[in-house]
């Protein structure tokens, strides 16, 4: 009896004891999982709300609200206490502020694990670069969720994240959501990726993730954005990417769209409704979007989705790239040169360009401000490629390469951007080496090597890279394999920093 009454007394301590847990939140049980592409990419599963500025008043921001579920493994070999993520939008609210803007930069308001537990979080001096200390370290090879409660200003202009008025008299607006989510930032070589957000290059590095976006806009928005896009029922729109580094959505209150095929590839431009010179910019667009496209799976393989968007929209400059989608600036709707003239050839040549991203970039990584060159050099590099496709001469082409010649003396083209920068030009040696230089050096690899024998590198270098990222010792590895004569190790020790 005296045994049967003490294990009595254990049951009801261990009840009390079961119950009294259940009142409390306790730390999330990370999942391990083998380290495969598909079980280790990061999701991103995003709420969000646009609410547009009044477009009577340029001095107003757009709102911009949005949860953001975060899903990520370790993939590294060392235990992460802490994660990084990057808020770009407080760096561009800093430009902004820079330029008499009065905006108060930093988007992520709160963060909680999986559980529901608060996270401490902390804003470095780069407000780009937040810290979020995680409730139980995360091993390799597990995996877990954080959840961002996020929320930005949008200012009026053109940087990356922006809205501008368009249509009749400017009464509508288009607004540019880039990078416009709290980014997991890379962990590389044992730490977080902290690079400085610029404006005057590219500055972000990020493994292919999936994506999907619930949308709230006002009723007559035009949704265009990285991957599909699905308007629901009840107004909201459904947007879903995979394999896509980072996302973009712009949205527009006064869009038209034109639309062609290239084999199962849809093609659309999508330009502003309010002027001819806006339809005639979407339709060169289209045409030059096209004949790209044709040119770029001849040249390097195919196209790495289902749909690409040309979107007409504000930007200080010429153009920007996204995965399945490149923004190219109103600026030039306005030209009576548009359609013959010199700003007609440079509309064609930005739309090639940042096309050309598409396979370098959005498929084929790399760290865009450590090593710039492998995508913005080879996006020039294609431009040369859609010239001789579209029947430009081949010394007409060879000519605008070599006017470059030597305008870059004692520096090398794989530096990081940081390296090139100086107090008295900026960032003026960086776009000469990526912009210039870079593009020139392919050019001359092509001459050593021969245009088929380069042709069919690039073909392979591109197919065997798709969704994984590379470095210049990656290139240069496999261009000695590939043409492993003097002429091109010359080239090499010419253009690229010693290995």
């Amino acid at each position: 009896m005296k045994l049967k009454n003490t294990l009595c007394i254990l049951l009801i301590l261990i009840m009390l004891i079961s119950l009294g847990a259940c009142g409390k939140t306790t730390a999330p049980r990370a999942t391990a999982l083998p380290n495969t592409a598909a079980e280790t990419q990061t999701e991103y599963r995003l709420t969000a709300k646009l609410t547009p500025a009044d477009t009577e008043s340029k001095s107003l921001a757009a709102h911009f609200t949005e949860t953001a579920v975060i899903s990520f493994t370790n993939t590294s070999s060392d235990v992460w206490k802490r994660i990084c993520l990057r808020d770009y939008a407080a760096s561009n609210l800093e430009l902004e502020n820079d330029m008499g803007g009065e905006y108060t930069p930093g988007s992520i308001r709160e963060v909680l694990d999986s559980a529901g537990n608060t996270l401490k979080f902390e804003a470095q001096k780069d407000k780009s670069v937040v810290y979020v200390t995680l409730s139980s370290p995360l091993r390799p090879g597990e995996r877990t969720t954080v959840t961002v409660d996020y929320s930005t200003e949008i200012p009026c202009g053109g940087e990356r994240l922006c809205w501008y008025p368009s249509g009749d008299y400017g009464s509508k607006s288009v607004t540019c959501l880039s990078q416009a989510y709290p980014m997991l930032a890379e962990y590389v070589d044992g730490k977080w990726n902290e690079t400085p957000y610029f404006d005057d290059g590219e500055c972000f590095f990020s493994r292919c993730a999936s994506f999907e976006m619930t949308l709230s806009v006002p009723e007559g928005c035009t949704v265009v954005s990285t991957g599909s896009e699905t308007q629901n029922s009840d107004g909201t729109w459904t947007l879903k990417a995979d394999k896509v580094r980072d996302f973009a959505v712009i949205v527009g209150e006064s869009f038209e769209k034109l639309t062609a095929r290239v084999g199962d590839v849809t093609v659309n431009s999508y330009y502003n409704s309010a002027a001819d010179g806006d339809k005639k910019q979407g339709e060169i667009s289209l045409k030059t979007a096209v004949d790209a496209v044709n040119a770029f799976e001849e040249a390097w393989g195919k196209y790495p989705y289902d749909t690409l968007d040309v979107v007409q929209a504000p930007y200080n400059s010429g153009g920007m790239e996204y995965p399945g989608m490149v923004r190219i600036s109103d600026s030039y709707a306005g030209s009576l040169e548009l359609v013959e003239g010199e700003v007609g050839k440079m509309l064609r040549l930005d739309v090639a360009h940042e096309v050309a991203h598409e396979w370098f970039y959005a498929a084929v990584g790399n760290d865009q401000y450590r090593e710039a060159w492998l995508d913005e050099s080879f996006a020039v590099y294609g431009e040369y490629v859609y010239q001789l496709y579209t029947g430009e001469s081949e010394s007409d082409v060879r000519e605008r390469v070599m006017a470059f010649d030597g305008v870059l003396p004692q520096k090398y083209i794989d530096l990081s951007a940081g390296e090139y920068f100086d107090e008295g030009t900026g960032y003026g040696d960086y776009i000469h080496a990526v912009y210039k230089v870079g593009p020139q050096f392919l050019w001359k690899l092509r001459q050593a090597m021969g245009a088929d024998s380069f042709d069919d590198f690039m073909h392979t270098w591109y197919t065997e890279h798709m969704f994984k990222e590379v470095t210049t010792a990656d290139f240069r590895e496999a261009i000695e394999k590939a043409a492993p004569g003097g002429e091109v190790r010359a080239l090499l020790s010419e253009y690229l920093s010693p290995a």
